[in-house]
């Protein structure tokens, strides 16, 4: 990590102790849930709740990390994860653990929320892919390692509860025993407001996108665990099957963000919806014949849907000024958490009628249904947009994420505004002296 400001390492140790307990407590869940036999549409309102409070705490957290800092806000988010986590054992009630799992969601919003607004004010334009890269792999990786932790204890027992708990309290540590000071606090000097009503004449597929996204990736991580329990996998092998479709998104991002720089991405998506669809609808032929035939379907699978909501976002920056960025991921990390809440629960209700197998036919559905809307928007009469100029897509995390990440890739915002200041000008001495001056004030931010 040489070249890294000396704040971010330590800010990435906090964050893979916390994602290894997330990990391991949403895969926990799905898997217990099962063996205590909730019914299925249970399980699936108690990870919506989690979406719900996601959602509620990326509102409310926000205003307290503006008032009392970034360190206090993120001591308070992981005790109370560390709390809920260790309730969760100790009082085994579907009634009481929606409660947990709505403090739970709004605690973990406030910890993303303080760690990518801090290494976007960490982050300069000279480090910033740097940055972005290490975040991603240390998120994917802590991520999948939390899931493989399932097999140190016996998910019926409260000992694993524990360890989460204890990982979420293990990561107050390194930040309570280093001198340091929350980030600087930039801003940007042009930013503007956008409709949701003209977000979607404008970028229709980005939108959908990142809802259809938060629904199926949410419910992917909810109901994937209980449906493993209910087709006979094992625990070691549930928890395989978590950590390798999650890791198989450090390959899919990139190959597949490759791939959408140079051509229309809406195409890209489209073929992503229709493998989703596709994997979707054998995966259950997949299961009954071997566990590796699953493994390799469901990975073709999450290698598509992990990677939806980083093209989703892509796809709305082509589309959009520079100013209008801001306001635009907001609107489409709302959408994301709204798919959220509705997915888990709405998989469970298909899963409670047909079965474990209707989970994947709820994804597979779902991709069908936004394979059909590019569709139309490519060849229909609305959509016969011109091309535009694509800008090369940043990588996104898997974990839930607020929208402060994507102020990561700024340095395209503040070199397209430097390029609409210089065309605003028809004078040769008015242009270039414009330039100097954006550069200079990009120079002064980073």
């Amino acid at each position: 990590m040489r070249g890294l400001p000396a704040t971010l390492p330590i800010l990435f140790v906090c964050e893979i102790s916390f994602l290894l307990g997330h990990g391991l407590i949403m895969t926990l869940l799905g898997v217990r849930m099962s063996l205590e036999g909730f019914p299925s549409q249970m399980a699936g309102l108690l990870m919506s709740s989690f979406s719900l409070g996601f959602v509620l705490g990326s509102y409310f957290i926000e205003k307290r990390i503006r008032s009392v800092g970034h360190i206090r806000v993120f001591a308070a988010c992981a005790a109370m994860l560390a709390v809920t986590a260790m309730l969760h054992g100790l009082w085994i009630n579907p009634w009481a653990w929606l409660v947990w799992r709505v403090a739970g969601g709004a605690s973990t919003a406030g910890l993303l929320m303080v760690m990518e607004s801090w290494v976007s004010g960490e982050s300069t334009n000279e480090n910033r892919g740097k940055v972005l890269g290490w975040y991603m792999i240390i998120s994917t990786l802590s991520l999948a390692g939390g899931q493989w932790m399932l097999n140190l204890a016996d998910p019926g027992s409260a000992v694993l509860f524990s360890v989460s708990g204890i990982l979420f309290a293990l990561a107050l540590v390194p930040l309570s025993i280093h001198r340091i000071h929350g980030p600087s606090q930039g801003s940007h000097d042009i930013a503007h407001k956008i409709k949701l009503r003209d977000l979607y004449r404008r970028v229709p597929v980005g939108l959908v996108g990142a809802f259809t996204a938060g629904l199926m990736a949410q419910a992917f991580f909810a109901m994937t665990p209980y449906f493993g329990q209910e087709i006979g996998l094992t625990t070691r092998e549930t928890s395989q099957f978590m950590a390798i479709t999650t890791m198989v998104a450090l390959v899919a991002q990139w190959t597949l963000g490759r791939v959408s720089d140079r051509i229309d991405r809406r195409k890209v998506i489209l073929f992503m919806a229709v493998v989703m669809a596709a994997t979707g609808s054998v995966i259950s032929v997949a299961a009954a014949y071997s566990y590796l035939a699953l493994l390799i379907v469901a990975c073709l699978h999450t290698a598509m849907l992990h990677t939806l909501y980083s093209l989703s976002l892509a796809h709305t920056h082509d589309w959009l000024e520079p100013a209008e960025s801001i306001a635009a991921n907001a609107k489409l990390m709302i959408w994301y958490g709204i798919g959220s809440v509705i997915g888990p629960f709405s998989a469970s209700l298909v899963m409670q009628v047909v079965g474990p197998e209707g989970l994947w036919l709820f994804l597979g559905a779902a991709a069908l249904t936004l394979a059909m809307f590019v569709l139309v928007r490519l060849h229909g009469r609305r959509g016969l947009e011109p091309e535009v100029e694509q800008e090369p897509l940043a990588p996104m995390p898997l974990v839930e994420t607020s929208h402060y990440i994507n102020e990561l890739d700024q340095q395209r915002y503040e070199m397209q505004q430097i390029e609409i200041d210089f065309e605003s000008y028809d004078e040769p001495d008015r242009a270039e002296s414009v330039t100097e001056d954006a550069e200079e004030g990009v120079e002064s931010r980073a």
